[in-house]
C-alpha cells in the first residue's frame, strides 16, 4: 500500500490511500475519531477511485499514527481468535 500526503497543513492533513477502497478508509477514519481527531473520506468511483482521508486534530501526525497501530493491534487480535 502506498500513502501520498497530498496536504500538510498544521492542523488539517489530506492523504491518498492507492490501491485500497471503502474498507481501510472507512477504519482509519472511525478510528482517527477515537484518538481524538475529527476525519471524513470521499471516493470519487466505487470501482476506479482512490480514497482521499482528511484528517483535523491539533496533532494530525499523531491522530493516524495512534490510529494505524490500533488497526494493528485489531488485526492481530483477529488473528489470534482462529488460532
Amino acid at each position: 500500500m502506498d500513502i501520498k500526503l497530498l496536504n500538510k497543513a498544521p492542523n488539517q492533513w489530506e492523504v491518498e490511500l492507492t490501491s485500497e477502497d471503502h474498507t481501510l478508509a472507512n477504519l482509519l477514519r472511525e478510528l482517527s475519531w477515537q484518538f481524538g481527531g475529527e476525519a471524513a473520506y470521499k471516493l470519487e468511483h466505487p470501482l476506479l477511485g482512490r480514497p482521499r482521508l482528511k484528517v483535523a486534530a491539533r496533532n494530525p501526525k499523531k491522530v493516524l499514527t495512534e490510529a494505524s497501530a490500533e488497526l494493528v493491534n485489531l488485526g492481530r487480535d483477529f488473528e489470534k481468535t482462529f488460532e
